[in-house]
């Protein structure tokens, strides 16, 4: 996990009038008003019961993300197609807008395809006793598609922006997991924010470093070139999560559904708080989004180094070292 930066410049307090009677006012009835700086606070709200704190309540380590014999790719294409994405897989044509999105759905998928061909073969009794990868599996899908494995990384540095800003509301959050629970006592929260200091204090997120310019969403709802108004391509932008969630509704794989939701919410409050002005973090993350959040990120981080080893796989059994030659 990467992390936070802690400067000596002081914090502009500032806030716009917008911003503050915002503050002021909260949620209700401020969500539909594209122009409006609480237009994001409900970005994630359409993504199932995951997007609220009233969702059920999954041990993620007892469902890991691995291969379950269902075959997605019909879901695959809706989403591609559903949100005019082009069932070709090609973003030319699209607004910048469209290209970001198109770039995380491609890196959501590609992480989802990654995990599958790390553990895509299971346990067998006389064979083997756990899980084992399928690096062919990741070869035929990436080897011609090397903009696929780029795109993670776009997301990647999408997600670790999305942290460091949220970092101040993340060091304040309550991770107790247990209402009764007190002091050091496990379900506490004490190990979780502890770990959640280290995630903020890393090197990568504590360092300016040049990673963080493959992306800035500054520049997004900025071109006057756009056809579309931007009040419109704001609430097309929102509405995609919405649309890709019901999509996932339909999918009758239940460990599927699990990840493909977490992913897309993690994605989902990277961009609500990339979005949101800072002034109205703390009110606007929910629990399950910053879950959800530090999740993604720990997915796509693994998916990354999970595609290196599993091209390193991949070469040792096409090409094998040469065998020792007798002294």
């Amino acid at each position: 996990f990467p992390a936070f930066v802690r400067t000596t410049d002081a914090v502009d307090s500032s806030l716009s009038n917008k911003e503050t009677g915002a503050a002021a006012k909260g949620h209700a009835g401020t969500c539909d008003d594209a122009s409006e700086p609480t237009f994001w606070l409900d970005m994630c709200d359409g993504i199932g019961a995951a997007g609220g704190d009233a969702g059920s309540v999954v041990n993620l380590r007892k469902n890991p993300e691995r291969w379950t014999g269902y075959n997605g790719s019909a879901v695959w294409q809706a989403i591609y197609e559903e949100n005019c994405f082009r069932a070709s897989h090609d973003p030319e044509g699209l607004c910048y807008e469209e290209r970001v999105l198109y770039r995380l759905l491609s890196a959501m998928h590609t992480s989802i395809n990654v995990h599958i061909a790390l553990k895509h073969y299971p346990p067998r009794k006389g064979k083997r006793k756990n899980w084992e990868p399928n690096p062919s599996h990741f070869v035929s899908r990436y080897e011609n598609h090397p903009s696929r494995i780029k795109n993670l990384h776009f997301a990647f540095v999408v997600l670790l922006r999305a942290v460091r800003k949220a970092g101040p509301v993340l060091l304040k959050n309550s991770y107790r997991t247990d209402p009764l629970a007190n002091g050091s006592s496990r379900g506490a929260g004490k190990h979780t924010l502890a770990l959640i200091q280290r995630l903020l204090e890393t090197d990568m997120l504590r360092s300016c470093n040049e990673v963080f310019s493959a992306f800035d969403e500054s520049l997004l709802f900025q071109s006057t070139k756009k056809q579309t108004p931007v009040a419109q391509l704001k609430k097309n932008f929102k509405k995609v999560f919405v649309n890709i969630s019901r999509i996932l509704d339909c999918v009758s794989c239940q460990k599927c559904k699990l990840h493909g939701k977490l992913a897309l919410l993690g994605l989902g409050t990277a961009l609500k708080t990339l979005l949101l002005p800072p002034s109205l973090l703390e009110q606007g993350l929910r629990q399950g989004e910053i879950v959800a959040l530090i999740n993604t990120l720990g997915k796509f981080s693994h998916a990354i180094e999970g595609a290196r080893d599993l091209t390193k796989l991949y070469m040792a059994k096409k090409d094998p070292p040469p065998p020792p030659i007798a002294p």
